[in-house]
């Protein structure tokens, strides 16, 4: 390799130059021309330094995502603001249930894609909050500083390898500041000619949290994204923000209705009728209330109907807002033959302090109620633990964490849970 400024990947090292930076700059530790770094010392660090993984969960949330849904949003000119500007806030607001989550990770795909395009000088970071697993600022820090080096590590070697060595040479471990200052520290550095960081779900995370994490993404001088519900006691914090409110739109709700029908031949054949198909998405529009999840929920009690007649029933009988297809799918799941064991579920579910796994929970139901003694024959299958529940709660297929669909449910309806159990 004769050419100095040259970075090779390849077999099980990566080679990485100095990209000519000068001795006089004083974030970058002196290098020799070239560092061979062994990929399983990347992966070593990486996992001393989180082990959360906001990648898996970037992919799992894009796996249920109707495909092409969402795509409006890039032609909104607030986007096409924030992408092209420096130190750009973008907040995404809407209802609980409107699609912020789906739409965080086709942001993510969005942008990774372009850096695809354009080479590794756009940085991409991001993290999803979440009311179940409350995790503390550092560790989300902790868990974007392991992003840059998984996914730059010819560019940021040389900022987290000293990082590492000086805390694992002094026993110590790392704090939220030491996390900050390393990502202002490499966002100054230059070594990126953009940075997007993307946080979703703010609205999820404590008071206390959501501070913190608006005042470091302010102190980084990046472009970042954030999707919540309307929080508007917090926009004192970035008084420069763009703020955005999404609600479901009729060519969404389209696009998932034909998702769901290909998997439904008898209700596919119903909805062969333009007009009947036109009324469908009509009144899953007006009664979702703008909301992605809900649209989604409804969708599930067509899924029986084998006429004109029981789509007409469904259709005139479909309830409207949050409460009311949240009252309605607990009556689908109380009329199941098995409904005890899926209010068992629900309730590990709703209590629970933390995720919990579905081969915990499995193991958990196959416990006698009565005896409190385990048998493997009452053991049941995963997925039709899931259906049980009637599209109440959602199983990440990497993880094996099992949490419902939306925070309302918990914050909301414990009592209509707590009712199920009786």
């Amino acid at each position: 390799m004769n050419d100095s400024n040259t970075t090779v990947i390849g077999g099980n090292s990566t080679v990485i130059n100095n990209y000519n930076y000068s001795s006089a700059d004083p974030v970058s530790p002196s290098l020799p021309p070239q560092v061979s770094v062994e990929n399983a010392d990347i992966n070593a660090i990486a996992e001393q330094l989180t082990s959360l993984n906001y990648y898996k969960i970037h992919r799992d949330i894009l796996s249920k995502r109707t495909p092409n849904t969402l795509v409006w949003f890039f032609e909104l000119p607030e986007f096409k603001t924030w992408l092209g500007s420096t130190g750009g806030v973008l907040w995404v607001t809407g209802m609980p249930g409107a699609g912020k989550t789906f739409l965080s990770s086709v942001i993510i795909e969005h942008l990774l894609n372009l850096k695809d395009r354009n080479g590794e000088g756009i940085c991409i970071l991001f993290a999803h909050c979440r009311y179940t697993d409350a995790i503390p600022v550092k560790d989300i820090l902790a868990a974007l500083v392991r992003q840059l080096l998984e996914g730059y590590p010819t560019l940021v070697w040389r900022f987290i390898k000293p990082f590492h060595d000086l805390h694992k040479q002094n026993r110590t471990t790392p704090s939220q500041q030491d996390f900050l200052e390393l990502l202002q520290k490499i966002s100054a550095s230059g070594v990126f000619s953009k940075c997007f960081y993307i946080i979703d779900g703010l609205d999820e995370a404590s008071s206390d949290t959501q501070i913190d994490i608006l005042s470091a993404l302010n102190s980084i001088g990046i472009n970042f994204c954030l999707t919540s519900r309307p929080l508007a006691f917090l926009k004192d914090y970035v008084p420069h923000a763009v703020f955005v409110n999404i609600a479901v739109k009729d060519q969404d709700i389209l696009l998932l209705i034909d998702q769901r029908v290909e998997r439904l031949p008898a209700l596919r054949k119903l909805l062969m009728d333009a007009k009947l198909k036109a009324e469908v998405v009509s009144t899953i529009v007006q009664k979702s209330s703008g909301m992605f999840l809900l649209a989604s929920l409804q969708l599930e009690r067509f899924q029986h109907c084998l006429s004109v007649a029981d789509l007409k029933t469904a259709l005139s009988n479909l309830p409207s807002g949050i409460f009311g297809i949240y009252a309605s799918t607990v009556s689908r799941i109380e009329s199941q033959p098995n409904s005890d064991l899926a209010k068992q579920l629900l309730v590990w579910v709703t209590y629970a302090q933390a995720s919990l796994l579905i081969e915990d929970l499995r193991y958990a139901l196959a416990m006698s109620v009565h005896t409190r003694e385990f048998s493997s024959d009452r053991l049941v299958d995963k997925d039709i633990l899931i259906s049980l529940c009637c599209g109440l709660i959602t199983l990440n297929p990497e993880s094996g964490q099992v949490r419902l669909i939306w925070w309302i449910a918990r914050q909301r309806s414990e009592r209509a849970i707590q009712s199920l159990a009786q």
